[in-house]
């Protein structure tokens, strides 16, 4: 028997993917109490047009489909006809008239961009699968402090499979799948140009000094340049700087990205669209600047967790490294609202560029939900909102 089709758009952080569909596997066999080599669950990932016949036989036997929602899925032909054609073997199947579809399981696994009619089948009562605290699962992969909500996650997940594929056995496709005539139920369901909607812009601020300012503060000068942007902490290893780096990420993630001062910030967030991301990179060491640290101050008293703080730290530069203690307590003292709870939109010390990709991609993801929350969901007055603890 196969237990899950594991369905999921092209270049959707392609480790974590694999990850999910082995540890998933481990878990069921574990259930059944099957041989490590039975084949229990069949992962999709190709994205392509090309449609391999184990693809097609796994799609036409599985029991249960599992959906990764990004807006990447919404976007992608291959994972809409895939979606439809479970979706038609679910309706094939319902001679009881029973509109339960447990065996469809729909995982958020980035929700930014992801319109709020997305999982909705007419005739389907869907039930998505969400993790413990309701983040995307992309996030809480990548959280090491998370790994036992993870584990959590991927038992009950295993668990529903298992049940499901036992207690509503899904008869296989009664006709040869037909990929070429099938059809993408999701195509209408994306946001599209026109739609009214706003796309999404990362504002990246940098909070550093210039080489000349930073004269009065420390020693090593070589991080810093004629202007702030000029900062590139991790240098020898990454002599980019640090905003540039920002840039190629945001890029990566198919969103566009600007340059803008420190002292537009609190006006940005007063005015700007609710959709926008503001990024701010800083250098511990500026927080010793007056202007600079008056500035971080006031952005820091309105703990607003609009904005993604990231505190660069260079494990190789010995400088930072002797008063490392007493920079990471004047940062959390400029942040005080944030630095009570862990948070992967709050990340200080970051000590290597990996770990700076990494955090900087994890913080926009997580940024890009809630702005899309905030654009789509207005706040109830009177009801209050509890932090999302995301924290590494």
């Amino acid at each position: 028997m196969l237990y899950f089709f594991l369905s999921c758009a092209p270049d959707e952080d392609e480790i974590f993917v694999h990850r999910l569909h082995r540890d998933l596997s481990a878990e069921i066999t574990r259930r059944i109490g099957a041989e490590p080599q039975q084949v229990v669950g069949y992962l999709d990932a190709s994205g392509t047009a090309n449609w391999p016949s184990d693809a097609r036989a796994a799609l036409s036997t599985c029991q249960t489909f599992i959906a990764l929602w990004s807006a990447k899925y919404l976007g992608n032909d291959r994972c809409g006809r895939c979606w439809g054609i479970f979706a038609d073997r679910l309706r094939a199947d319902r001679s009881t008239g029973d509109r339960d579809a447990d065996s469809m399981i729909p995982v958020l696994w980035a929700a930014a961009d992801l319109p709020e009619n997305a999982l909705a089948e007419e005739d389907l009562d869907l039930r998505p699968h969400r993790t413990p605290n309701d983040d995307d699962l992309r996030i809480l992969m990548r959280l090491r402090s998370h790994r036992p909500a993870y584990r959590a996650f991927v038992a009950s997940l295993a668990h529903r499979v298992v049940e499901t594929a036992h207690t509503r056995r899904l008869p296989p496709a009664r006709l040869a799948i037909d990929v070429d005539g099938a059809v993408n139920p999701l195509a209408g369901r994306r946001f599209g140009h026109g739609d009214g909607h706003e796309a999404t812009k990362v504002y990246v601020v940098i909070a550093a000094g210039t080489r000349e300012q930073m004269r009065t503060i420390r020693d090593d000068l070589r991080f810093y340049g004629r202007r702030r942007e000029d900062w590139a902490p991790y240098q020898p290893v990454a002599p980019q700087s640090l905003v540039a780096r920002a840039r190629d990420i945001v890029s990566d993630r198919r969103l566009q990205s600007e340059v803008v001062s420190i002292e537009s910030v609190p006006e940005r967030l007063r005015g700007g669209s609710r959709r926008d991301i503001l990024v701010l990179l800083v250098d511990a060491w500026a927080t010793r600047l007056e202007h600079l640290g008056r500035a971080l101050r006031e952005i820091g008293g309105r703990d607003d967790s609009a904005v993604a703080v990231l505190v660069p730290a260079n494990r190789d530069d010995p400088e930072t490294t002797a008063h490392r203690s007493e920079l990471r307590r004047e940062v959390l003292e400029t942040f005080p609202g944030r630095s009570s709870w862990r948070d992967s939109l709050f990340r200080v010390g970051v000590d290597s560029p990996d770990d700076f990709d990494t955090d900087l991609s994890v913080a926009i993801a997580a940024a890009q939900r809630r702005a899309y929350r905030r654009g789509v969901v207005e706040p109830q007055p009177g009801k209050g909102t509890r932090p999302v603890l995301e924290g590494p």
